[in-house]
């Protein structure tokens, strides 16, 4: 296995967490009706911890992408010649629009480390994570089909 494919798969492990970490938010949101101080820490951290695993994927789909960008004759010119409906929409999309999750990781880690337990009790605060939350978790499902359509779907072997 090359360094390349070990970083593309801790790319797609870090993909899953970030997914896992904004279920257990959904059900914080659904479920809780009050949290304790143990509880907030450990919403903190993970929040926190989600935070830096979206910097951490975009970083390595960044280091991944690099080979579709060198000059031809390279992997960049075969695949789009392959399949181009795949890999110029897709991977030239996913360049961009992977710069969102940051963001909005970032904000929904500053509002539970600003409003601590109060983000199951205020109305406000709930609607508001959970517009983050569902934004964010579209956007990681699209940039999550974004990537394997290209690298599974209309791979060049």
């Amino acid at each position: 296995m090359t360094p390349l494919e070990i970083i593309m798969l801790l790319h797609g492990f870090l993909a899953t967490l970030t997914l896992m970490a904004a279920a257990l938010m959904v059900g914080v949101l659904l479920f809780a009706k009050d949290l304790s101080d143990s509880d907030v820490r450990m919403l903190k951290w993970v929040s926190l911890g989600t935070v830096f695993i979206v910097f951490l994927l975009d970083l390595t789909g960044t280091y991944g992408y690099i080979p579709y960008r060198l000059p031809a004759p390279s992997a960049k010119a075969t695949i789009i010649a392959t399949a181009p409906w795949a890999h110029e929409v897709f991977f030239e999309s996913m360049e961009y629009v992977s710069l969102f999750g940051p963001i909005i990781a970032a904000t929904i880690a500053y509002i539970i480390w600003h409003h601590g337990a109060s983000i199951v009790k205020e109305q406000a605060i709930k609607r508001a994570l959970w517009v983050l939350l569902i934004l964010g978790i579209l956007w990681g499902l699209a940039l999550i089909s974004a990537g394997v359509i290209p690298t599974r779907i209309a791979s060049v072997r």
